[in-house]
């Protein structure tokens, strides 16, 4: 299969310097939060692909899924808007939903996204809940296109394989010693991994994980990396040994913030970037600890965005901040 002309949306996005954090390395942010406004984050560059493969299909539905706090949900929320499909999101909640709605979840509400909650233990099965809410769908009329959780699959995965693409000159002229990212659901490290691999980088990459387990993320990230080397036959191979992931940031769980991430959203907040609970400000925090074990002098950062997520955990923050 050739690799899909993406439906281009974003922007491209710069690669900055992190000035004033007191640490021995220099660390630089790809600044994927500024690839929009309402689409600002990591997911975007997953969906340009995935809606093109869905126009390809002649859909006219999207179903997806996530937590109800979701960036990918939203993200989608707004694709579906700007090219006029109907968008339905199952959203997972631990208890009742709240009644007044914050967040992403406003965005999903305002962009006419249609809501169905469903709980933790549907949510282990997701897959299969989406395939059932598919075919009822199909007794309705419509051509539904299923996204997996996060739009992590080999299509979505050719988001990030372009964004490594993008900071390869970066990395061979400032001689970055490493690139970080969060790992949510794999898609972004399966894609920078492939990025990496056919851009022939030298460059240490590690996905600092913020649910799961290390053992869950090797397995899916080796799968979307080995799906997409066969569905558009590039010349590489991907190992297991090829996937560095850092664990020991989770904390209590997923979207459960903890005081030394609070405590890095506010510092780099200072310097004018803002970071939130459920992925980056662990992400950063996780980083921040792993390059003085490895004694980097030069990183880069992908921030994925999710500042619309921030504003869910207002009452933590705030408690936080005093």
């Amino acid at each position: 299969m050739a690799i899909l002309k993406p439906v281009r949306i974003t922007t491209t996005t710069p690669i900055e310097e992190l000035r004033g954090l007191k640490t021995p390395v220099r660390i630089f942010l790809k600044r994927d939060d500024l690839n929009g406004l309402l689409i600002s984050g990591n997911k975007a560059r997953k969906l340009e692909y995935l809606i093109a493969d869905m126009k390809r299909k002649k859909c006219d539905t999207i179903i997806t899924c996530g937590p109800v706090q979701s960036n990918h949900c939203r993200t989608t929320a707004v694709f579906a808007q700007q090219c006029g499909f109907e968008c339905h999101l199952l959203l997972r909640v631990r208890k009742k939903p709240c009644k007044i709605y914050t967040g992403n979840l406003l965005l999903d509400i305002l962009l006419g996204a249609k809501i169905t909650y469903i709980t933790p233990e549907q949510y282990q099965r997701r897959l299969a809940v989406m395939a059932q809410y598919a075919r009822i769908l199909r007794k309705k009329g419509r051509k539904p296109y299923s996204i997996p959780e996060g739009g992590s699959n080999e299509i979505g995965s050719l988001g990030y394989l372009d964004c490594m693409r993008e900071m390869a000159d970066f990395i061979k002229r400032q001689r970055i010693d490493a690139v970080y990212c969060a790992v949510g659901s794999g898609g972004t490290y399966a894609g920078l991994l492939l990025g990496k691999k056919l851009c022939r980088l030298a460059v240490h990459l590690h996905g600092i994980i913020i649910c799961d387990t290390v053992e869950y993320f090797e397995e899916k990230i080796s799968k979307i990396c080995t799906d997409a080397i066969h569905t558009f036959n590039f010349p590489i191979n991907v190992a297991r040994k090829d996937i560095h992931l850092v664990d020991g940031y989770v904390g209590d769980g997923y979207g459960i913030p903890y005081p030394e991430a609070l405590k890095t959203i506010k510092c780099v907040a200072k310097l004018g970037i803002i970071l939130e609970p459920v992925y980056t400000g662990k992400a950063f925090y996780g980083m921040l600890n792993h390059v003085k074990e490895n004694r980097y002098k030069k990183v880069i950062f992908i921030h994925t965005g999710g500042i619309f997520s921030i504003f869910a955990f207002n009452k933590v923050i705030t408690d936080t901040l005093r």
